[in-house]
């Protein structure tokens, strides 16, 4: 394992595998589709160590999360990539499918961008009501609240 540069009079502590990868590549990978545990993986650590290693530094942490959302627009290419490379009715299946996961990863990665729209109608009834009118709303409300 490589040793860090220890100061006069300090021990080396030895560096761990993500610090060798280090953030550019962990982000330019994550950026590219790549999963955490693959990441992990390769680089001989558990995925928990490399969410810890990654939680560790504010500004580790801001960037993964960065190239976690940049990662859906990757996600995006890869479905359609399948579906304009398929070939025969069953490529056609198998690329409607992997498409399909594709986007819902893009969802999940960014879903800001490539979510679903949620369309919200809603009616509301303003109405001015006296200091009494109100009090006694209130006073039914209370009661409704202690029966239930």
């Amino acid at each position: 394992m490589p040793k860090k540069t220890a100061a006069k009079g300090e021990a080396a502590t030895p560096l761990s595998p993500l610090d060798v990868l280090g953030i550019d590549e962990v982000c330019d990978r994550l950026v590219g589709g790549e999963s955490q545990t693959a990441i992990a993986q390769s680089a001989g650590v558990h995925v928990a160590t490399l969410c810890r290693w990654l939680a560790a530094d504010p500004q580790r942490s801001a960037r993964a999360r960065e190239a976690r959302l940049a990662s859906a627009a990757s996600f995006a290419d890869l479905a359609a990539q399948k579906l304009e490379d398929a070939r025969d009715p069953f490529e056609l299946a198998k690329a409607r499918e992997l498409a399909s996961h594709f986007r819902w990863k893009a969802s999940k990665a960014n879903p800001r961008e490539y979510g679903e729209k949620l369309e919200i109608d809603q009616k509301t009834t303003m109405t001015d009501l006296t200091e009494e009118q109100l009090d006694a709303k209130l006073a039914r409300l209370l009661e409704a609240g202690r029966e239930a």
